[in-house]
């Protein structure tokens, strides 16, 4: 087993397990991406006890203090779409839900914050396990509205905010389970992407999460992947060529029979 082995299996536990850092080009807003589908019961006075699958924060209002935004599924007696919602922070260290709701047709599995249009305010992609990645642009009061399909994949499980190639603008980079694919989508600076890299992964079967980091200190982000219910440690590495496209770098990676989980 590479030596590399441990720390970049520590650093893809928390990650795997729904919460992992990015920080966008403008060092004001504060991004914590929640990525994968664990939930949890945390409440709020102004809104009812739901299961909330995913949430993400920054400052929505500009009035520097925390607000998160929240993919709400129905209750566990209740059908219908998942919504999400934001809701903004007060100084007493309450959260209060702004009235709209945004409808979410598909079971989302992946947030994300960034500045995506370049007015300097937060915006949001929502993946979704149908492959749909949504985008909703933000006001600056914590308003969202949504600005349609930016792309569509086979399923989305993970997304990762960065500038992959150096021209201060957001890309982001997504896993797809049911594709089995890591994808990059490098940004325009006004909401829309076009697809600039994919590759195949090698645990076919098996709940692909991605993250960016410099993993060979050469000072170009690459991406790693790792595997939700895949108990023998595998992760790959694909290390960044600063143009938006990765190399597999099997040096560094760890890869078990690519059989030994699949499902077909």
């Amino acid at each position: 087993m590479s030596s590399f082995f441990v720390p970049v299996f520590a650093f893809f536990a928390i990650a795997t397990f729904a919460v992992g850092r990015a920080w966008a080009t403008d060092p004001g807003a504060l991004q914590v991406i929640a990525s994968g589908t664990s939930t949890s019961n945390e409440s709020s006075e102004d809104i009812p006890d739901e299961n909330f699958s995913l949430m993400v924060m920054g400052d929505f209002n500009r009035d520097g203090i925390a607000d998160k935004a929240v993919a709400i599924l129905p209750a566990r007696n209740r059908s219908g779409p998942a919504v999400l919602t934001v809701l903004l922070g007060q100084a007493n260290g309450i959260f209060k839900q702004i009235p709209s709701n945004l409808v979410l047709n598909h079971a989302p599995r992946s947030i994300v914050i960034g500045d995506f249009n370049g007015d300097r305010l937060p915006d949001l992609i929502v993946g979704a396990d149908d492959g749909s990645l949504l985008l909703f642009l933000g006001d600056g009061t914590g308003r969202m509205a949504p600005a349609g399909d930016i792309a569509h994949l086979d399923s989305v499980v993970s997304i990762v905010v960065a500038d992959f190639n150096h021209d201060n603008i957001l890309d982001i980079a997504v896993t797809d389970w049911r594709a089995s694919l890591v994808t990059v989508f490098l940004g325009s600076g006004n909401g829309l992407f076009h697809h600039a890299w994919s590759s195949p992964l090698r645990m076919p079967g098996t709940v692909p999460h991605v993250a960016a980091a410099d993993f060979n200190g050469d000072g170009i982000l690459d991406l790693a992947v790792v595997y939700e219910d895949d108990e023998g440690g595998t992760f790959e590495v694909m290390l960044g060529s600063g143009n938006g496209t990765f190399t597999y770098a099997p040096e560094l990676s760890f890869v078990r029979d690519p059989n030994s989980h699949c499902t077909t």
